[in-house]
């Protein structure tokens, strides 16, 4: 890597923003890309196909800026996109933004002071805070996850978001871009082919970096389709990796029932919806549940036990605490 204070301007990071109807919110994702302080990046933006105008603002927000490239391809989801940003970029580092998602400054600085302290490490990524459609309203951070096990990938993701993911170019070669069959989950399935089969480690920093916008018309609210998309995902990971995915599948389907029961609270769905995911949680591992992140659990009882007598607003603020 070219050291801190180097006058050469090759780029560190390539950043890759996938963008499909982002006109209203891509401006702003850009221009946290452009008030980095670490400034050695190149930033490329594949407009997977968009009706919108979502090509012409992002070249807009760049004001000429020459690190940004906007290329545009017939709409092939976001894993294609995403595949499109890293074989168009060249530098040592990949980082991903989502066109809705935010970065705070220091987002790349951060992450490559992490990748210096450890030739070993081959994916970084820190916490995020949850925001309301405008990003306007902060809401839960998410927890510092020091490493990652199989078993959180393949549940509830500690990483959360593609916005929160960079990784060496060389872990790209050797384990392929993201699954562009899939159309869900395909970040977790990504993360989960280099744990279960490189030597990379795969570590988070104590850091709040991005700001993660919440929909509740989205993909995150249509809890059957998160469902089959995730079992897609699980389907990939025991092909590559039965015997890990193996042990690994009662806890992470565990932790992601439980995450499902969430998302039905805070999108308002009926009790029994919760309940029923709950229920599934239980099920499968009630020892997982118990020892990570036991406050979730309880509090998502709580919620699910809340949801047939009190106000919707009252049982989403009681689970985001």
């Amino acid at each position: 890597m070219t050291p801190r204070g180097s006058t050469q301007r090759l780029p560190l990071f390539t950043v890759v923003m996938p963008a499909f109807r982002a006109a209203d919110t891509i401006a702003q994702a850009v221009q946290s890309v452009l008030a980095q302080t670490e400034s050695r990046f190149e930033l490329i933006v594949v407009d997977d196909g968009s009706p919108d105008e979502s090509a012409a603002v992002a070249r807009a927000a760049a004001c000429g800026d020459p690190r940004v490239r906007v290329l545009r391809q017939p709409n092939s989801g976001p894993a294609s996109a995403r595949n499109r940003g890293i074989a168009s970029g060249s530098a040592p580092l990949v980082a991903f933004l989502d066109a809705d998602d935010r970065w705070s400054p220091e987002t790349l600085a951060r992450h490559l002071g992490h990748f210096e302290s450890a030739s070993y490490l081959g994916v970084s990524f820190a916490r995020i805070c949850l925001h309301d459609a405008t990003l306007t309203r902060p809401g839960r951070v998410s927890a510092f996850v020091p490493s990652l096990e199989l078993a959180h990938v393949m549940g509830e993701n500690p990483v959360c978001t593609t916005s929160n993911l960079v990784a060496r170019r060389d872990v790209f070669d050797s384990v392929g871009g993201f699954d562009a069959a899939l159309t869900h989950a395909e970040d977790q399935e990504w993360v989960a082919r280099v744990l279960s089969t490189t030597a990379w480690d795969v570590r988070g920093l104590d850091a709040v970096l991005v700001d993660y916008r919440m929909s509740a018309d989205g993909l995150s609210a249509d809890l059957d389709r998160m469902r089959a998309g995730w079992r897609s995902m699980i389907e990939r990971v025991r092909s590559y990796a039965p015997r890990q995915a193996s042990v690994a599948e009662p806890r992470a389907t565990a932790l992601f029932e439980r995450y499902l029961a969430r998302r039905a609270l805070r999108t308002g769905q009926p009790a029994r919806r919760a309940l029923g995911h709950l229920v599934a949680a239980l099920r499968h591992s009630p020892l997982a549940l118990l020892v990570h992140q036991p406050k979730r659990t309880a509090l998502t009882m709580i919620g699910v036990m809340a949801a047939a007598i009190l106000p919707a607003a009252w049982v989403r603020g009681a689970i985001t605490r």
